[in-house]
């Protein structure tokens, strides 16, 4: 009969076996937490066959965590030989052995050529196959729709740019979503049981998990469960978030900033021949999303530029009417500067990312207009110094970050990352 174990007992129990386990305890602190709350003795005591149970489920979990570390280990610094594998994740060579050869068999883990030696056989190195999975980025960005297949690595292999049909019901245009996506995933030549998520960018606001469009410039939708549509047809789970949030974590990404609060501004072109700004926030990196998921979100940020027609003809139209193309520029961001001040001065960013690239040779004096403004509001009168660049993310930027999105997700969760890559 086993004895009666305290908690630090328990705790000291699941460490057996692997050195470096306090990293497993950290990761799997869900998990770790379940089984100690689940094992912690009751006045009565817990039976034998209880207790080998509980330690066989955390062993599990415990061999879960190994395999989660050495996989991030190859997808960030490999290739990588076996002994530097354990050298990093403080694992056995046993061990190592056991989770790279699992790998190997389910293809997660190629051999990426040896190591030199100066006698003996030379080390094999292993790197992480970033063709074991891929992401599909969506960009429904109003008439317009575009879409790219990424790798693991977020690097796209296949992309196109649609236009959505003219019928603005939910219906017709989910139904083409749908329809390219699987176009796209075939042209792409992938396995669709290989797809682990698509990412749906849209000028949205988020209600748990339905879309509401509105805007004067936008097609009304209200309440549509765009994600459940998707995920019953497609059988893939679907993240959505407002298009914006989607190009800041894509040209966050492409730059590797480090910012610790970075400001994301947008010109993206609207329904009816205009334009309508977009904005994020980034914290470490991380989108900030609020309590629903439209912290952010600018409400009536657009500029009116002429009656319908594609962006091209009104932009074209708008400097020949306009006082040349100093005015032109002015009435945009006189219109949309109050909102970027705004954010400006409640977020304190470090820097100010903006993409306007939808004004072609134009945008370099719309974002000089804008970096003239917050130098004269915020620092000759406040003394702020706020660092104002151009976006370096450009083509299908929304499409790549949905793409991301989605991979950001599938491995910072520990417990779902091996098994979903493993199917």
């Amino acid at each position: 009969m086993i004895r009666k174990l305290e908690r630090h007992q328990w705790e000291r129990l699941l460490t057996i076996g692997a050195r470096g386990a306090t990293i497993f305890i950290k990761v799997f602190e869900k998990v770790v937490c379940k089984v100690v709350l689940v094992i912690r003795p009751s006045a009565k005591g817990v039976g034998a066959i209880e207790q080998m149970s509980m330690l066989t489920g955390a062993q599990r979990g415990l061999r879960r965590a190994n395999s989660y570390r050495v996989l991030l280990a190859l997808r960030e610094r490999g290739p990588l030989s076996k002994r530097s594998l354990g050298d990093i994740c403080d694992l056995s060579r046993p061990t190592v052995d056991r989770i790279v050869g699992g790998f190997l068999e389910r293809e997660l883990v190629k051999k990426d050529g040896h190591l030199d030696s100066s006698g003996g056989r030379r080390p094999v190195l292993y790197r992480f196959n970033e063709r074991a999975g891929y992401a599909i980025g969506v960009d429904l960005e109003i008439p317009k729709l575009e879409l790219v297949v990424t790798d693991l690595q977020g690097q796209p292999l296949a992309r196109r740019a649609r236009r959505l049909p003219g019928e603005e019901g939910v219906e017709p245009v989910l139904q083409f979503v749908r329809d390219e996506i699987v176009d796209l995933a075939e042209e792409a030549t992938i396995h669709w049981e290989r797809v682990v998520g698509i990412g749906l960018g849209a000028p949205a606001f988020l209600n748990d998990d339905t879309i509401t469009i509105a805007g004067r410039n936008l097609p009304p939708w209200t309440d549509v469960p765009a994600k459940a549509i998707l995920e019953e047809s497609l059988k893939v789970p679907v993240y959505m978030d407002n298009d914006a949030n989607y190009m800041a974590l894509a040209e966050s990404h492409c730059m590797n900033y480090t910012d610790e609060v970075l400001v994301y501004i947008t010109l993206r072109q609207g329904a009816r021949g205009d334009i309508r700004m977009g904005g994020s926030v980034l914290t470490g990196g991380r989108i900030l999303h609020g309590a629903h998921g439209n912290a952010v979100s600018l409400q009536h940020a657009y500029v009116k530029l002429g009656e319908g027609g594609r962006l091209e003809q009104v932009l074209q139209e708008a400097l020949d009417l306009s006082t040349g193309l100093r005015g032109f520029v002015s009435k945009l961001s006189d219109r949309l500067i109050v909102q970027i001040l705004n954010l400006v001065t409640l977020f304190d960013p470090s820097q100010v990312v903006i993409n306007a690239e939808i004004l072609g040779q134009y945008e370099p004096l719309f974002i000089k207009e804008c970096e003239e403004v917050l130098e004269s509001e915020l620092g000759e009168n406040l003394g702020w110094r706020v660092k104002v660049t151009r976006a370096q993310e450009r083509g299908l930027t929304c499409a790549k970050g949905a793409a991301l999105s989605v991979l950001q997700d599938l491995f910072s969760r520990p417990e779902y990352l091996v098994e979903k890559l493993a199917r």
